[in-house]
């Protein structure tokens, strides 16, 4: 009877089996697996001490994962941040009762810049088991832990609302799309319908600035990446007289 139970039981979960061996051979399988890090803390610890700038590139990856893996790691951010104000709190605390003067706060700044981030911060697109979006939480609570976040993103109309009311400096470029520009018009209310016109005919590297860090909204013209970006848009016509030129 034993064997039998024993034969069902592989013959049931022998698909999963499968799922797990194929994924633990994948090149996301090292995310199953142990690392050097104890702790959570001293992961992050590593990733933005030791390193002024960090690019995480995603591209490589679907939408859904890459959403899972940026919300993921802002949630450890924050959470190391929390950690690191406490920790620092409580140090200040026992130097003063020893006598040994307040001491400067050594949390550090972080700051979380998302490209494309319609992708990612989208409006009311993901439900979570902690009853909070993690970006709405970081845009409303993470200036007090020294956790701040930029978005990136063209199509402002797609961004969670939450997010984009938190923000408190914008860099606009060109916008020809009307749910864009009206988008904009409800979500920043200290410009005017002349600024917004002016959105629609910026020339190239050309962006409205204003906010918090600037007197007044401010036209500004933008020094060109040295080295140059791979992401001009694709000339067709050219490459298609130049292939038919080729062929010829």
């Amino acid at each position: 009877m034993a064997r039998v139970v024993n034969s069902v039981g592989r013959l049931h979960t022998a698909p999963m089996m499968s799922r797990l061996q194929s994924l633990s051979e994948s090149a996301m399988g090292a995310i199953f697996g142990k690392t050097e890090f104890s702790t959570t803390a001293d992961y992050v610890d590593h990733l933005v001490k030791e390193n002024q700038l960090v690019n995480i590139d995603v591209s490589s990856i679907d939408d859904s994962t890459g959403e899972v893996l940026i919300r993921v790691l802002s949630k450890m951010i924050l959470d190391f941040q929390k950690i690191r104000k406490q920790r620092t709190h409580t140090d200040s605390e026992l130097n003063e009762t020893e006598d040994k003067g307040p001491q400067t706060e050594s949390i550090y700044p972080i700051n979380l810049i998302i490209e494309e981030a319609h992708r990612y911060v989208a409006e009311n697109t993901f439900q979570t088991e902690l009853g909070f979006d993690i970006f709405e939480r970081v845009a409303k609570e993470g200036r007090k832990f020294r956790f701040l976040l930029g978005i990136s993103s063209q199509r402002p109309s797609e961004l969670s609302r939450t997010v984009v009311s938190q923000c408190s400096n914008f860099i606009v470029h060109r916008v020809q799309n009307p749910d864009d520009l009206s988008y904009i018009s409800r979500m920043v209310p200290y410009i005017n319908k002349g600024i917004i016109d002016r959105l629609t005919y910026l020339k190239t590297g050309s962006a409205l600035v204003f906010g918090t860090a600037i007197n007044i909204p401010t036209l500004t013209e933008f020094a060109l990446a040295n080295p140059k970006t791979d992401s001009d848009s694709a000339e067709i016509s050219k490459s298609w007289f130049h292939l038919k030129n080729k062929n010829d």
